[in-house]
């Protein structure tokens, strides 16, 4: 009489898993092969990645369905591994076994590997996962690249391959698993945030504010307007001309920064009538003139035309993403703007005539920009090295980290441009060491020429506040002399 034919039991099978994906050695007496097995784990493999969208989404998400053709992807790979795999060994009767075993490794592996991306997203791994070189093929290639390596070498040990085929197992792993499953990304979804027409309009909207009729024909007027208000200098100072740019429309914080920092000059350095922002942001298309390369040239030409280019002095500032290859991004919805990379920027100031600089570029990468523009007359700081990242770009910030550091920390201390950056770099190294940030390594270089001129601003400035205040005081006496005299003729 035949023995009954033991069912399938998923614990040990998923036990194989754990082992299979830590690499340790599975023995091949131990492990069944069926294709009931193998259609459990299938099923498993869903139910596990609806769970996880689930707990990622929350219950007012919707089912996916087209998530589930890449998810199902992975199916037919693992069984031309496990048949390769079972060929190279001369055991092709085990293609079934290894193919639930390696099934068994990539549920282990998924579930892993989700918990690992999350630790390494958070502090102190978080720096490493900024970098956009880094944080993408980490996502794209872990998952995929582990689970080839744990089946070349769960198929290695099973089938005892000799040593001139492990090379082989190895690169089948890498071409049938790891190269496959790579090419589809990691953003695989069956149970995602419900579509909203009107929210998906609204974002169009955003993203295309600038095209929306109004406000197209509104923008030449906003310029118009914006460089005829320039005042001419005031012969007997040296005047501070402003020029602020939020380069990226993606996100306010650009926006509300150059907004701060143009009150605060007018405040602070006496900048009103003397400063023209240039805003691409959805929320400002009818207020204010959108950053682009052209808008930019038009607003220093102007500059160089009312200051006084011998001894008045431009502050010009730019927040906004940047690139690798050093191209500060001005971004608005599907309009295409020129480029304005170090060496744009420089042709713009030495066309404009203006003589005396201060530069300041928030960006990553913004240290890129430090080399092209130096020269004698030019003050130039950045918020990052040429191969660095800077932080802080979000909807909900008022400012990034550079900005915030050097403007509201260090010029609210201070009327040198200089030693306000003196000031904020050790706080941006202490925010970003808080953090887990990798350091962004701020840069500065000051001409020697720029050196004098800003001392010399710097002394005006002084002796001018030195006579506002003793004018204060002095009025403040002879109110309180009149008011004494007047209670004294009062009394009886």
């Amino acid at each position: 009489m035949d023995s009954p034919t033991r069912s399938p039991d998923p614990a040990r099978i998923l036990t194989q898993g754990l082992r299979g994906a830590a690499f340790m050695r599975i023995g091949i007496a131990d492990t069944e092969g069926s294709f009931s097995q193998l259609i459990g784990l299938i099923a498993a493999s869903i139910a596990l990645k609806f769970a996880m969208d689930f707990y990622s989404v929350g219950p007012h998400g919707e089912f996916a369905f087209y998530g589930l053709p890449s998810l199902l992807f992975k199916v037919p790979l693992i069984l031309v591994a496990a048949w390769t795999l079972s060929s190279l060994g001369g055991k092709p009767d085990a293609t079934l076994k290894l193919a639930v075993v390696i099934s068994a490794i990539a549920i282990s592996i998924s579930v892993s590997g989700e918990m690992l991306l999350g630790i390494l997203s958070s502090r102190p791994f978080r720096h490493y996962l900024q970098n956009p070189g880094i944080y993408y093929p980490l996502h794209v290639h872990l998952v995929p690249a582990w689970l080839a390596l744990a089946a070349a070498v769960a198929g290695i040990r099973l089938l005892d391959l000799p040593r001139r085929r492990i090379g082989l197992a190895v690169l089948s792993g890498v071409l049938l698993i790891w190269i496959p499953l790579a090419q589809l990304g990691p953003y695989q979804t069956i149970w995602t945030s419900p579509y909203d027409p009107e929210e998906m309009n609204r974002e169009e909207a955003q993203r295309n504010a600038l095209t929306e009729e109004r406000a197209f024909y509104a923008q030449s007027r906003l310029l118009e307007h914006a460089l005829t208000s320039l005042t001419p200098s005031q012969p007997d100072r040296t005047n501070l001309y402003f020029v602020g740019v939020a380069g990226d429309s993606g996100q306010d914080v650009f926006m509300k920064e150059i907004r701060y920092v143009s009150n605060f000059f007018k405040a602070r350095f006496g900048t009103t009538g003397r400063s023209i922002t240039l805003i691409n942001n959805p929320k400002t298309v009818m207020e204010v003139p959108a950053a682009s390369v052209t808008s930019l040239r038009l607003a220093l030409n102007r500059i160089g035309k009312v200051m006084d280019t011998e001894k008045d002095i431009l502050f010009l500032y730019l927040t906004s993403h940047g690139s690798k290859e050093h191209r500060f991004s001005l971004d608005f919805g599907s309009i295409r703007f020129e480029v304005l990379d170090p060496a744009v920027l420089r042709k713009l100031l030495d066309d404009s005539g203006i003589k005396r600089r201060v530069v300041v570029v928030s960006s990553c990468y913004s240290g890129g920009f430090v080399k092209p523009l130096e020269d004698a007359n030019t003050l130039v700081i950045t918020a990052s090295a040429p191969d660095k990242t800077s932080y802080g770009c979000s909807n909900e910030a008022d400012f990034t980290f550079f900005g915030k550091a050097y403007f509201e920390d260090g010029l609210r201390k201070t009327d040198s441009f200089v030693e306000a950056f003196n000031i904020a770099q050790p706080l941006i190294s202490v925010r970003e060491a808080r953090d887990g940030y990798e350091p962004a390594q701020p840069m500065i270089s000051i001409g020697t020429g720029i050196r004098d001129a800003l001392d010399q601003y710097a002394e005006q400035e002084r002796h001018a506040l030195q006579r506002s205040s003793s004018a204060r005081v002095e009025g403040n006496s002879t109110v309180q002399s009149n008011q004494s005299q007047q209670r004294c003729s009062s009394c009886p």
